[in-house]
């Protein structure tokens, strides 16, 4: 069943604005967070790109430098595509279904083609499945049938992909379908392309098996396919065997009947090729039992939680409210499975950035998932824990106390050949510390707390502890390189310094609650009074003659970049200049000051804020997709709405859009989180620190209403907000604290709802950005 395409809940393919139909691909990606099913067509050679992608199978690559140094890492990691298993193709009368979708396909092979009338893709955002429908003509005898296709990727279930098959025929025919033979041949991939190599490979009526590996790294996969076909009564659908390539499906259907196919397919990826098997059974024995009834009504009972805990309405603006909820769902289906895998940068819709997990994660996604999907932040959290040897060998290699995390990887070891944006950008383990103690103080999760946060944020505290020193004027922070890219190697950068600051506190009150953990891991009370002095000492460089706090220290000193020149706004930057030029000029690629005022700027008065962020919103030309999100919500807190909106609007259109023309690589994870953040800590004024909550909500002049859910101590409240009035409902729980504006707000089970008035606006000039990069959807 198609829906309308003004339909909210709804994604439309023929609506979709984007470069290239790669990007569809991406766009209309259903996955877990382990498994990854990308909107390809079923037919081999599509030109597409990669179809099935597994969070485990990963090829090395060795790096090649033309200068090796001391600490360079050897390998790189490399997500590779694995079998398409839960492909079918069709046949008609003989005559092969085109099974590309949309009349330009690149990679349509030679031959006649049918006559398609009509093919249609929509994603169902509310209940996490795809349908495509198409009616098709076949060319040598003319025959029309009705394909229609739904697939999920289950969120509850790890390595399961289902998708049901429907055909009906508008005239007599004859159909076939038989399993894509995308297995490949026993040959291994060539050299200069990583790949997976089929060890064994089966297709019967039963269902598919299928063995593959990558040879350097050892990870292989192995999957298990079952076949379920009903038919309308006088169709009798047969199997033959007679074909060298696998089992085929035919049925003989006249005008009106149809049959029905559901192919189940289980995944499972490691090193151990016996365990593979048992669990791959294992997942297909289960799906089987539930069924694709049961598949589907898992899916809606999942999503309905997560709806419920996180959806964003919207009112004044269709397009932002359907393309939120697609940037939840696209945020969520990266994160549900992804245990013992970790988070991925473009998710698992493709294998840009070479599939790897950044300090993306725990800075942009995991703040969501902690109000929408808790046990998902917990698991990625999870994931670093178990990486921890390779975080203490890499620090170690470093000549570090504590750990150091990678900025780039897939298994948990670095993997970025440029260390001056990989090594030095130290500030990626004050993330995944201080991710650990937001997520114990969003969910109160004791257990967790005690097992894995402690052990997360000690190493990291002694990282900061060892890597700084102190002098007069404070501690300090040397040879490091924050968020932005466009600065490298610097001393003092704000960012770095205070969420350390943090980390150092964070790591020294979980150790004082949990003294048993401490003692294991030899924290005496010296060492955390050291943390704490250091914290409290932390510098932070300023500017007294421009009244702002610098980026890095002496950043206001270096050399303004020249806007003026039609040269220098080519973008992006480091496409059309070398790096040493940037770093050597007042021009940032992403927020990086403006990160740190969201993230760590809880004692920053507003009026600095606002200060601090005209002055870099004017040499901020946002190269990256991760500055917008944090510009959302500095924005909106300084006074500037409309601007938070665009910038929140931007995030939840980026891929919906293609707005980088970058999406046919996958998905931006971060940046689609960041959707969530501009509406709710943004426009909803949400900040929240342990069982404190406070909201300051703002709408800009475009919207006339946002609602959505906040926890607090156990209990979830309705936040309504309106121009004039905010209205506060108990949903749950026995009673909920909030500060609205400085106000507080009592709801309890007597008296669960209340309304705030909105107080006045301050009105404050919207700051420039600089040449060609205001928020692309800014509408003022």
């Amino acid at each position: 069943m198609l829906h309308r395409s003004d339909d909210p809940w709804h994604v439309r393919q023929s609506r979709l604005d984007l470069h290239h139909p790669a990007a569809a691909a991406s766009v209309l990606t259903l996955s877990n967070g382990y498994l990854g099913v990308r909107a390809v067509p079923e037919r081999p050679g599509h030109g597409l790109g990669p179809g099935t992608l597994l969070a485990t199978v990963y090829e090395e690559v060795p790096h090649t430098y033309a200068e090796r140094a001391y600490a360079d890492p050897a390998v790189d990691e490399v997500l590779v595509p694995v079998v398409d298993a839960w492909a079918l193709g069709w046949s008609v009368d003989g005559d092969p279904v085109d099974a590309a979708p949309g009349d330009d396909d690149p990679g349509a092979g030679p031959g006649p083609a049918g006559d398609r009338h009509h093919d249609d893709r929509v994603l169902d955002l509310r209940r996490g499945v795809l349908d495509r429908e198409q009616r098709w003509t076949a060319p040598s005898t003319g025959a029309t049938v009705v394909l229609s296709t739904r697939r999920l990727v289950p969120l509850t279930r790890r390595g399961v992909v289902a998708t049901r098959w429907r055909v009906r025929a508008e005239s007599d025919v004859t159909l076939t379908a038989r399993p894509v033979p995308g297995c490949g041949h026993a040959g291994a991939p060539p050299a200069h392309e990583p790949g997976v190599r089929t060890l064994t490979c089966r297709h019967d009526p039963e269902g598919s098996a299928v063995h593959q590996r990558a040879e350097r790294s050892g990870h292989e996969v192995v999957v298990r396919t079952a076949h379920e076909v009903t038919a309308d009564e006088g169709a009798r659908p047969r199997w033959s065997t007679d074909d060298p390539a696998g089992a085929v499906l035919a049925v003989d259907l006249r005008a009106g009947q149809a049959v029905e196919v559901v192919v189940l397919a289980a995944y499972a990826g490691g090193t151990d090729a016996g365990a593979l098997h048992t669990r791959a059974d294992a997942e297909l024995r289960g799906a089987r039992l539930a069924g694709w009834s049961g598949l589907r009504h898992e899916q809606e009972a999942e999503l309905a939680g997560i709806w419920a805990r996180g959806d964003v309405q919207v009112e004044g603006d269709d397009e932002l409210q359907r393309a939120a909820r697609y940037a939840l769902l696209q945020v969520v289906q990266a994160a549900a499975q992804a245990d013992g895998a970790g988070i991925r940068a473009k998710g698992l819709a493709g294998t840009g950035y070479h599939g790897h997990t950044f300090w993306d994660s725990e800075c942009f996604v995991l703040p969501v998932l902690d109000h929408v999907l808790p046990r998902a932040a917990a698991d990625h959290l999870r994931w670093r824990h178990a990486t921890l040897p390779a975080a203490r060998a890499r620090a170690a290699e470093l000549g570090l106390p504590g750990v150091t995390f990678p900025w780039r990887t897939i298994s948990g070891r670095e993997c970025s050949g440029y260390w001056p944006a990989g090594t030095a950008a130290y500030h990626v383990n004050a993330g995944v510390g201080c991710a650990a103690a937001r997520h114990v103080a969003a969910t109160g999760d004791a257990v967790f707390d005690r097992d894995v946060a402690v052990d997360l944020l000690v190493p990291t505290a002694r990282l900061w502890a060892g890597r700084g020193h102190h002098t007069p004027e404070g501690f300090r922070i040397d040879g490091v390189t924050g968020p932005d890219e466009y600065t490298a190697v610097v001393d003092n950068n704000t960012y770095t310094n205070l969420v350390a600051r943090e980390n150092l506190r964070a790591a020294a009150d979980a150790c004082e609650r949990h003294p048993d953990v401490a003692t294991r891991l030899g924290v005496t009370a010296t060492e955390r009074a050291e943390w704490r002095r250091a914290a409290d000492r932390m510098l932070v460089p300023y500017s007294a003659e421009l009244g702002v706090t610098e980026q890095h220290e002496g950043f206001t000193r270096h050399a303004p970049w020249d806007f003026g020149a039609a040269e220098n706004t080519r973008y992006p930057l480091q496409e059309h200049h070398p790096f040493v030029e940037l770093y050597r000029r007042q021009v940032t690629k992403q927020a990086d000051l403006v990160l740190a005022l969201h993230v760590a700027g809880d004692d920053i008065p507003v009026e600095q804020k606002r200060r601090d962020f005209a002055y870099y919103e004017a040499i901020t030309v946002r190269d990256s997709s991760l500055s917008a999100p944090a510009q959302a919500v500095v924005a909106a807190e300084v006074g500037h709405p409309d601007l938070a909106y665009a910038y929140a609007r931007e995030c939840a259109l980026i891929d919906l859009s293609d707005l980088r023309a970058s999406t046919a690589e996958g998905l931006h994870v971060a940046a689609l989180a960041g959707a969530w953040t501009g509406l709710v800590v943004g426009l909803g004024g949400l900040r929240q620190r342990g069982d404190a909550v406070r909201l300051a909500p703002r709408l800009p002049r475009r919207l006339t209403r946002i609602a959505f859910t906040v926890l607090q101590a156990g209990a979830r409240v309705e936040v309504d907000v309106r121009h004039d009035v905010v209205a506060y409902r108990l949903l749950s729980g026995e009673e909920a604290r909030l500060d609205h504006h400085g106000e507080p707000v009592h709801l309890t089970t007597a008296a669960p709802e209340q309304e705030r008035p909105q107080p006045p606006l301050e009105q404050h000039p919207s700051p420039p950005q600089p040449p060609h990069r205001h928020p692309v959807f800014d509408e003022t």
